[in-house]
Formats: C-alpha cells, structure tokens, sequence
C-alpha cells in the first residue's frame, strides 16, 4: 500500500510543478507595447516595496524621474521570452514607462 500510495505521488508530482512554473513564467512577463514612434516592448510594472531605496540614476540601464518616486530598469534588449526589449518600472504610470523604456533602449541597445 505504501509502494501505491508512493507511485501515486510521484506520478502527481511533476503536475503540480508545471502548474505553478506556468505561472511564474506568466507573472514575469509584463505588458507588450507600442510607443508612439513604433518601438515595441515588454513593460512590468511594480509597486516599491516599504523601505526600498531607489536605484542609482547613473546606471547605464536605469532611466526615471526618481525624486517623484517612479524608475525603469531595462532588463534586457532582446528577452529570450518575447523577443523585443523588456522593462521593469516601479511607480510609474504606463505613459512614463513607455517614455523613459524607449529612451534606455535607445541609449543602450
């Protein structure tokens, strides 16, 4: 009975598994957008954690109006997941993120 209940578990597992990495995946991937001169991206956005200190503006990949709270971090030029260039911004509106997401992507990539 312990060998069917062991089998059983086993069997189960690697469901369990793919469920929540399909989710991590999902949650990782941010929205896909256009800015208004046609560049395409990837953009998540997050809220700032209590405490978190902003990042340093003189970064290469870092653009943003820090002192209002909001910054965006460019994490990659070309993302193995969606294939475009992919952001992150922290207290932005999707306006900024585009604006400030287009410009690391034009000093950087």
């Amino acid at each position: 009975m312990k060998k069917l209940f062991l089998g059983v578990f086993l069997a189960a597992m690697p469901f369990a598994v793919g469920c929540g990495g399909a989710e991590s995946m999902q949650d990782e991937t941010g929205q896909l957008v256009t800015s208004e001169s046609g560049v395409q991206m990837s953009i998540q956005q997050r809220t700032s954690e209590p405490g978190e200190a902003p990042p340093d503006v003189s970064s290469m990949n870092v653009s943003g109006d820090v002192a209002a709270g909001c910054w965006v971090v460019l994490n990659w030029c070309r993302s193995p997941s969606t294939g475009g260039p992919e952001c992150t911004a922290t207290n932005c509106t999707i306006a900024e993120a585009i604006q400030h997401c287009e410009a690391l992507i034009n000093q950087t990539c």
